[in-house]
């Protein structure tokens, strides 16, 4: 394993955390350095989820994130979160890195 993928993974886990604390502090600023620009969250545009979070506000999730596949410049993880706001849901996350780092490009979501 390349030094370069463990820098990678520990990036992406940084990345992730951002919408997890996001989402527990109910402040989406938070998470905005977390996405792209032209993100969408399962096809809508990501301001969609930004003003979901600020408008819900504080809660108690609890949440894992998984790194399923690095591979070169992109990366897919999930992020399982129970008792947001009282529901649990499942999150995949699809990323790119360019010269910024790191960044959700798409996330979809649903629940269970």
């Amino acid at each position: 394993m390349k030094d370069t993928y463990l820098k990678d993974y520990n990036e992406i886990i940084e990345t992730a955390q951002k919408y997890l604390d996001s989402c527990l502090k109910g402040k989406s600023e938070i998470m905005k350095s977390a996405f792209h620009k032209n993100a969408t969250i399962n096809g809508e545009p990501i301001q969609t989820l930004f003003d979901g979070v600020d408008k819900a506000g504080k809660s108690n999730v609890e949440g894992r994130i998984d790194v399923l596949d690095v591979s070169n410049n992109i990366a897919v993880i999930r992020i399982t979160m129970e008792d947001y706001l009282g529901e649990n849901f499942v999150d995949y996350h699809l990323l790119l890195k360019d010269k910024a780092g790191w960044k959700i490009v798409a996330k979809v979501f649903t629940g269970f």
